[in-house]
Order: C-alpha cells, then structure tokens, then sequence
C-alpha cells in the first residue's frame, strides 16, 4: 500500500511539472513561466519581468526554426514607457539567427537555429525581458509573419531535419485574440473555438 502511494505521489508530480494550460498539440502562446501555466501577470512599474514564447505539447521531435509575428498593444501615449531589455532565441539554450525585424512593440521572428530543440511539452522558443516604466495593460498577440512559409495567419515551426513545416494554433485560438496580458483589468485570456483550428489546419494538409 505504501509503494502504491509513492508512485501515486511521483505520477501527481511529474504531471503537475509538464502541466501546460492548453492541452492541443501544437499550440503557441506566451507565457510568464517555463511550464506554459501563466499567462497572466500583474506588475509594479521600473521592475523587469521575463516573457516566454512557447510550443506546447509539439509532435515534431525537436523545432530547428521558427517563424511568426509578435504584436504587442500597450493604450496610447505608453509606447515610450515599455523597454525590451533582453531577446533570447531558444531563451539562450542554443545559438541561432533572427532576420526578422522587431523591437519592444514586436514585429516579425524569423529564426533559424544552430542545432536543434529538442521537443517538450513546454517548449521554449524565445524569451524576453521587458520593463515597464508605469504601471498599464499590455496585451500580446500572435500570428503570422509578415511573408509567411505558409499561407495563413498562423506561426511557423520546422522540425529538426528541416523537411517539414507545422503551423501552429494561437494557445487562445486566433490572433485576433491576445495569448497573454500584463496588468490587465480582466480575467486572463483562455481557448475560444478550439475545434475551429483544426478545421484550418486540414486546408493545409
């Protein structure tokens, strides 16, 4: 009895560690932590937070590169008051080339790796490092890049060898709808329509 609690105890705890919020295969949001559980953050002003671009439960076994666009929305007159202060590809776990261009409000992520990631069910694509300078809302989105691999409005991973390319799901399910809110005044973001990405994704297959 007390071995069958031990395993019971180490299963609760292994899966609480790669417990991700969405449960789909590969899906894309942005997080405020490394297991994808956060995607809500509230914050003081002149104090750093990171951000993390993640591929939850990906069926490629390793990403090799990866491409989308990043917005970020912030009210008017704030643009000025929000500093990027580091962007990590692979949040510095391998080397790689970005040739999109992109700054603190976002932007195009064109990037290829210098040897591939090996796929989690939290992934880790890129990470950041902002301040805010006050205390305001900012809304993240994603989507495509500006010329996308694939036609759509959906970010891009290639698997490790380089001869497939995924289109992956907003984790909230669209990029009209942000992946994740800093200071925000309302619940967090969540899955809306999940069973419409993949009536998408058969277009392409």
């Amino acid at each position: 009895m007390k071995k069958l609690v031990v395993l019971l105890l180490a299963s609760l705890v292994a899966t609480s560690a790669f417990a991700v919020i969405d449960p789909d295969p590969n899906m894309m949001g942005i997080y405020f932590d490394r297991n994808a559980d956060e995607n809500c953050f509230n914050g003081p002003s002149s104090v750093p937070f990171f951000t993390y671009l993640i591929l939850t439960n990906p069926t490629p076994q390793a990403v090799n590169a990866y491409e989308l666009g990043v917005e970020i929305v912030v009210p008017a007159g704030m643009e000025g008051m929000l500093f990027q202060l580091a962007s990590n590809i692979a949040d510095n776990a391998v080397p790689g080339i970005d040739v999109g261009v992109n700054g603190p409000l976002g932007g195009d992520y064109i990037v290829g790796l210098g040897s591939p990631i090996p796929a989690m069910p939290a992934t880790i694509l890129h990470s950041w490092q902002h301040m805010q300078l006050a205390v305001f809302p900012m809304e993240f989105y994603l989507g495509a890049a500006s010329i996308p691999s694939i036609a759509g409005d959906y970010p891009v991973v290639q698997d490790a060898d380089g001869s497939v390319l995924f289109q992956c799901g907003q984790s909230t399910g669209g990029p009209e709808f942000p992946v994740a809110v800093v200071n925000g005044t309302g619940p967090c973001p969540v899955g809306v329509e999940e069973a419409s990405f993949g009536s998408v994704k058969s277009l392409f297959r």
